[in-house]
């Protein structure tokens, strides 16, 4: 095909899209591919019923600003991904210096690249939106195509804006810095989404309900009306007002035309540094620290410098702890325990532990070394794991605390539940999990789907324990069964394993 000519921007943006269908699970996804298109198809029924009943106006004046900041909060998670992928498809990758290498114009490599990140942060919500153009087609509502364009311009904005803040970071932090800075800013960036939907709750409703009065109130006047303008601008663009419209376009395609032209040599320059960092990184230096005796002080003392040596890998363990804040602050506030508290902060922990054990049991950079040592491989593999759960058990040690000050029981299951959880996680990674590279840690289920499926019936089952021990007791059997169900299957599978490896 002329179309897709080797070297072209077509065929490299072809490349990129056969790579992120690889992500999703390739020939295996095409099921699901299929079932989601069905579904897809039958969700049209809803938007076009919608919008049979709204007659000739869409929404009511007061919802556009709503909507409207609804919609900022979507390129809010938009800009997360977009930050993210372009760490991803800028560092992680590792295929950039083939490509700028190769008789490719450097401007295409970047163009493509950028594409890439915008259609991945869009798929999703195009997935959802969509529908609602193809029902304004069939109902007379014409002006709802513009969801298209829109829908283009703000995944060209957050993709624009996602390899400038890198951009940014590359130039204050340098190439290694910027590049766990880059995560981290993404990861609090879709975090506050979460933050922002327990407004609620952290400040109480009738606060929340006496700002969103106010700015219905200011609204209505012509000054405030300009100033609330910019937060129905995505909203007002999609129902296709043309000024909004146009202004949306303007600003994705322009800064997304501006980025990939003015940045591509910066890029380039981040990555040979990242390069160069690396090399001086791997320079031995500084003080020489003593041997130490003792089989736990050596793998504990060996295990959290490596965690503590690598910022990016802190930042994303550690990220369930941020979600624990306003539940925490819930709790501050209220008087009497809430029986949702309990299993949340369980739930959290959990992830944390599954997290920290892969880093510690599964991730390990020299396993021939560890199985070479003149110790037990099975004694070192539980040291390790006790390296990931004694930080989780040390954060939460507060909390137990305070709620053994309020009430001996909630405290009880607490620390039971909290125990239970992040000991089960971890037998699970001691048994089933696959051998993997730190530096991916966020794709660590691919390739070992029962591991991922025994990790998430743990963290659901005990939840559902401590919940059921602090609100329904008689349910709490069942929910112990299944609690318990997890790890021993894990530990038959991994018994079951090592008994086919074993020589004859």
């Amino acid at each position: 095909m002329t179309l897709l000519r080797p070297g072209s921007g077509p065929w490299l943006l072809h490349h990129e899209l056969r790579l992120a269908w690889r992500r999703l699970g390739g020939v295996h996804s095409r099921i699901w591919a299929g079932l989601g298109l069905l579904v897809w198809l039958a969700f049209h029924g809803v938007p076009y019923l919608l919008l049979r009943m709204a007659g000739s106006e869409i929404v009511a004046p007061g919802l556009s600003l709503v909507l409207g900041a609804a919609l900022w909060f979507v390129f809010a998670l938009m800009l997360s991904h977009a930050i993210t992928l372009a760490v991803d498809v800028l560092f992680d990758r590792g295929d950039l210096d083939l490509l700028l290498a190769s008789p490719i114009a450097p401007a295409t490599v970047f163009l493509v690249r950028g594409l890439g990140v915008a259609i991945a942060c869009v798929t999703l919500y195009a997935v959802l939106l969509t529908p609602f153009a193809h029902a304004g087609l069939a109902t007379g509502h014409l002006r709802l195509l513009a969801i298209y364009p829109a829908l283009a311009a703000m995944a060209l904005l957050a993709a624009a804006s996602g390899m400038a803040l890198t951009l940014l970071l590359v130039r204050g932090l340098g190439a290694r810095r910027a590049r766990t800075a880059a995560q981290l800013l993404g990861a609090f960036v879709g975090a506050g989404f979460f933050l922002a939907a327990q407004a609620g709750s952290v400040f109480g409703d009738e606060r929340v309900a006496s700002w969103i009065a106010a700015v219905r109130h200011a609204s209505e006047g012509s000054v405030a009306a300009q100033a609330t303008g910019l937060v129905r601008l995505p909203f007002a663009a999609m129902v296709g007002e043309l000024p909004a419209l146009a202004v949306l376009v303007l600003a994705g395609f322009g800064a997304f035309a501006l980025v990939v032209a003015a940045t591509g040599r910066h890029f380039l320059a981040g990555t040979q540094e990242s390069v160069t960092d690396a090399a001086l990184a791997a320079e031995p230096g500084g003080p020489v620290a003593p041997f130490r005796s003792g089989l736990w002080r050596v793998v504990l003392v060996k295990e959290w410098k490596l965690i503590r040596r690598d910022p990016q890998l802190i930042g994303q363990t550690l990220l369930p702890v941020l979600y624990l804040l306003p539940m925490i602050f819930i709790w501050g506030r209220q008087s009497q325990g809430n029986p949702v508290f309990v299993p949340a902060v369980v739930l959290a922990a959990t992830t944390l532990a599954s997290g920290l054990a892969w880093v510690t049991v599964a991730a390990e950079d020299a396993p021939e070394l560890v199985a070479a040592a003149p110790v037990a491989l099975e004694q070192v593999r539980r040291i390790k794991l006790a390296a990931a759960l004694l930080p989780v058990w040390f954060l939460v040690a507060p909390l137990l605390v305070h709620l053994a000050l309020g009430d001996a029981r909630v405290a009880f299951v607490f620390a039971v539940c909290v125990l239970g959880s992040t000991i089960s996680v971890g037998l699970v990674h001691l048994e089933v999990s696959k051998p993997g590279d730190r530096r991916k840690m966020r794709r660590r289920g691919s390739g070992n789907w029962l591991g991922g499926v025994l990790e998430g019936a743990v963290a659901l089952s005990w939840a559902a324990l401590a919940w059921c021990l602090l609100a329904a007791p008689l349910f709490a059997p069942v929910a112990a069964a299944a609690a318990f169900a997890a790890p021993l299957a894990a530990m038959l599978i991994g018994r079951s394993r090592r008994g086919r490896a074993s020589p004859p």
